[in-house]
């Protein structure tokens, strides 16, 4: 983007933190050996926040969380929570998650409730400070389509609470067009 002169408020980027790819660019691997590992912890986080920012930073709109699930345990550590807003405030970026699975229903409304302190709104004593709190991610992106409607309800309490929906897998990796019907729909 720098090399062709892309202005950053000419086009929106967004970018995962998550996992790092530990398969050092080979196709093949030996049985049970990953291409990439999953790591939601603050340090992990750390890490590639600065790689991301050196290598797209002034670009970059919106930073997700890759794969939120709660065994991953990003929906009850307050510490990234914190790094995750401090990333917000410091440098505009937006915040999400994706996630998939059988419970991503029950991770979105998990990510609701996750809101970190914001500002202090003063008035006229000390005693009357309080802290503003705000809900920390921006944006969920889901796999939702014709035979993943579990999320529906989920996704609906997030887009009514003001967060920004990504839908993947919209055709279900192309299963959905093996249906005559669909594909006869898909085709108008």
């Amino acid at each position: 983007l720098r090399e062709n002169n892309v202005r950053p408020e000419d086009v929106y980027v967004s970018s995962k933190w998550g996992y790092t790819y530990v398969a050092d660019w080979k196709v093949e691997l030996g049985e049970r050996e990953p291409h990439e590992v999953k790591d939601h912890s603050l340090e992990n986080f750390m890490k590639q926040v600065q790689e991301t920012d050196s290598h797209i930073g002034p670009y970059l709109n919106l930073y997700q969380v890759h794969s939120a699930t709660f065994d991953s345990g990003i929906l009850t550590n307050t510490q990234v929570h914190e790094a995750l807003h401090k990333c917000r405030v410091e440098k505009g970026w937006k915040l999400g998650l994706s996630m998939s699975g059988p419970n991503q229903d029950e991770i979105i409304r998990e990510a609701l409730k996750i809101n970190v302190g914001d500002e202090q709104s003063t008035t006229a004593t000390p005693s009357t400070t309080k802290q503003k709190h705000t809900r920390l991610f921006d944006s969920v992106q889901c796999t939702y389509n014709i035979l993943e409607q579990r999320p529906g309800p989920a996704l609906m309490e997030a887009h009514n609470a003001g967060m920004d929906i990504i839908i993947k897998e919209g055709l279900a990796n192309g299963r959905a067009l093996l249906y005559p019907k669909l594909a006869e729909m898909a085709r108008r």
